[in-house]
């Protein structure tokens, strides 16, 4: 198992400003029934940025659990490899499984699994939000 805190620099349009937006993820890695590359360090580490891009800033610093490997090591067919993302901001836990014939593949799906958990988590907080202004506005210009 490895500890990996990733550093994401992203620039936007004035490169002098990048302090600002340095977004932390701490990262626990398991491999199981597989070897831990640097490799799949690398991938992951790509496919969390667009995780790290859809969460509020504030919420980016949350250590991330993510659980990759094969399901035994004698089978050869089928769907051999999962990936597995759970991670808790505020009072919610969100978790993905993805199960495929190649790890890279498992390791896509569970990240679009987890970006549109993640969205339609703060979509509908949103809306829930929106809905009580509406209400708020209604009352106020009703008297």
């Amino acid at each position: 198992m490895r500890f990996i805190q990733h550093r994401l620099f992203i620039h936007k349009k004035n490169w002098y400003n990048w302090a600002y937006l340095i977004f932390i993820m701490r990262t626990t890695i398991k491999a199981t029934n597989i070897e831990h590359t640097v490799a799949i360090d690398a991938y992951l580490a790509k496919r969390l940025g667009e995780l790290e891009r859809v969460l509020p800033p504030k919420e980016q610093g949350s250590v991330v659990r993510i659980e990759l490997g094969k399901f035994t090591k004698h089978h050869k067919s089928g769907k051999l490899f999962f990936a597995e993302i759970t991670f808790h901001v505020k009072k919610k836990d969100f978790r993905a499984t993805a199960q495929c014939d190649d790890l890279y593949e498992a390791i896509d799906k569970m990240q679009a699994m987890i970006i549109r958990e993640v969205k339609r988590h703060y979509e509908l907080a949103r809306e829930v939000r929106k809905k009580g202004a509406r209400e708020l506005k209604r009352r106020i210009a009703g008297k």
